[in-house]
């Protein structure tokens, strides 16, 4: 008998509830996965917005067929990436409430053994009384004993005090739990509603941009229209090139003369020659390829700046080689896009992506990934188009990569 009450608080903290570590770590993943998606979704309004400041510094901005359609599919692209967080804020939410509702059952059934334990205290004090405590006292054998005796019985006046400050932390604590969550049933049913807006919004956007693109298909002379500007949009991209390089060789002169450290140009072709310069980005059959061709929403001749790969929706795009990343963002007709420079003026084109997994001024290894296959742009399904470029000027592509 000495003995338990000796460990009675220790057998009463056992009892608290506690979250096991695989608990904790699915939470933290939830969080850091929300994370990633929600700069995903920063970058991506960072990149509309030079988008369209860039846009409207130009003359033909009014009446431009692609401009139009990017903006479609930008609208698109933001509605799919807020889908992205939502159905994540959703998971999180209902996995808190399983672990919420299982924390209420613990600390219940906490309440329940207290409740009980004091009860059957509350029923021995009344039936023994000061009695007991004198029975305890004077069937000591010893003076030792008698000492002894005592102070367990101070230790069990302060256990019961203890186990009624529990009592009452533990209700408290089941009050707030029903209010949290309360509070997060509230918040997933806002979270749903919203997540349904936004995939009608989706929805709504792929309908606009589809049915545009059936007018222009359907006018000759608005597909015509199209087609000119998609050929002036893959010049502009080797301006765009040549303004980025320049930029580029500027800023590095600028840091010389300050006597800061800097990478200058390197070459990260260096051994590689021109049959094998390239790995391939992605695996697929090629769905069109370098040269003239009748484009394929807009069905007029038009020349083809690159090789079109097909692939699912978000297979991973790679570096075809090592380089820095010239560019991010969105370029008229070529929806996302991911330019890296290879030195010795080479530079490769990654277009039509869904998603960009690299930033301007990042050094990437070969086969690293930089984005995923989408249609973004003048795309007719989901594919990789893939330039090569010395200086503004597109090359075949098969003539540099890898057989």
């Amino acid at each position: 008998m000495k003995a338990f009450l000796r460990f009675l608080p220790f057998f009463l903290f056992c009892l608290l509830p506690l979250s096991s570590p695989s608990e904790a770590a699915g939470r933290q993943d939830f969080d850091r996965q929300i994370a990633i998606e929600e700069q995903r979704r920063k970058a991506l309004d960072r990149q509309i917005e030079g988008y369209r400041s860039s846009i409207r510094k130009m003359d033909q901005k009014v009446d431009s067929l692609l401009i139009r359609i990017d903006e479609l599919q930008q609208n698109e692209a933001i509605a799919r990436q807020e889908i992205e967080i939502l159905e994540l804020q959703n998971l999180k939410l209902q996995e808190d409430l399983i672990f919420l509702s299982m924390e209420a059952r613990n600390t219940q059934e906490v309440v329940n053994e207290l409740q009980a334990r004091l009860k059957q205290r509350m029923i021995d004090l009344y039936k023994y009384g000061s009695s007991e405590e004198l029975n305890l006292f004077f069937s000591s054998r010893s003076v030792f004993e008698a000492v002894e005796s005592v102070y367990l019985l101070k230790k069990l006046d302060r256990y019961d005090e203890l186990v009624l400050s529990q009592l009452l932390d533990k209700q408290q604590e089941m009050k707030l739990s029903e209010k949290v969550i309360s509070e997060h049933r509230e918040r997933l049913k806002n979270k749903a509603a919203s997540l349904r807006k936004q995939k009608e919004l989706y929805n709504t956007s792929i309908r606009q941009t589809n049915a545009f693109v059936g007018e222009i298909q359907r006018k000759k002379a608005l597909a015509q229209k199209a087609a000119r500007e998609m050929e002036e949009a893959q010049k502009a991209v080797g301006q765009t090139i040549l303004a980025l390089m320049r930029r580029k060789k500027e800023r590095d002169a600028e840091e010389a003369r300050k006597g800061r450290a800097r990478r200058g140009e390197v070459d990260y072709l260096a051994g590689r020659g021109q049959g094998s310069m390239f790995d391939w980005p992605v695996r697929g059959p090629i769905t069109s390829g370098y040269g003239m061709r009748i484009h394929p929403i807009f069905k007029t001749k038009a020349f083809h700046s690159g090789i079109d790969i097909a692939a699912p929706q978000g297979t991973p795009v790679k570096a075809a080689a090592a380089g820095e990343v010239l560019f991010t963002g969105w370029l008229r007709g070529y929806g996302q896009v991911v330019i890296l420079e290879h030195g010795k003026n080479y530079s490769t084109v990654y277009a039509h992506l869904s998603s960009i997994n690299a930033r301007e001024g990042q050094v990437l290894k070969s086969g690293a990934v930089l984005g995923g296959v989408g249609r973004t742009g003048t795309a007719t399904g989901h594919h990789l188009h893939f330039e090569v470029r010395v200086g503004s000027k597109v090359q075949n592509p098969l003539n540099y990569l890898k057989r």
